[in-house]
């Protein structure tokens, strides 16, 4: 019988933080683009589509271009949320799958890091000691890594 070698595809942190920097830059600049172009859709649609008699109150209560205002930034919102998850599909869809496997694995071994070196037990939050970055959002960087482990310590 022959055995099969697995050939995993290791990267450093250095480059894991810059692969999902990258990801997090795609991501705010398609929700950005996506959110924009929401917005004027919406307004478009509320404010020249849509025939409306400005006498009339929106549900008894507000006028009807305070109400479409407010529709197109919702819209505009939603596209905004919707455009992170857009961006995020768009990056792992244009990234090379040896790339996407290391940056797998590397997020499984960072979270076993953080579970295993995060603070334990009751979180008090207090002016004194405010609430730690329990799941390691603000690291960004090995440097940022090492400072947010002082900061657990403490």
């Amino acid at each position: 019988s022959t055995t099969k070698q697995v050939v995993t595809n290791q990267m450093t942190w250095t480059e894991y933080f810059n692969h999902k920097k990258q990801s997090r830059t795609f991501e705010v600049a398609t929700s950005a683009g996506t959110g924009l172009l929401s917005f004027v859709a919406g307004s478009y649609y509320f404010m020249a589509v849509k025939e409306f008699d400005p006498t009339e109150l929106v549900f008894g209560v507000m006028d009807a271009s305070v109400a479409y205002s407010m529709g197109a930034m919702c819209v505009g919102i939603a596209g905004g949320v919707l455009g992170v998850f857009v961006g995020g599909a768009l990056w792992r869809g244009s990234a090379k799958k040896h790339v996407l496997d290391a940056i797998d694995v590397m997020d499984k071994q960072f979270f076993e890091r953080v579970k295993k070196y995060r603070p334990q037990g009751q979180l008090r939050m207090s002016l004194d000691s405010p609430m730690p970055d329990y799941y390691a959002e603000s690291v960004k960087s090995v440097a940022g890594y090492r400072a947010w482990l002082r900061k657990q310590r403490e």
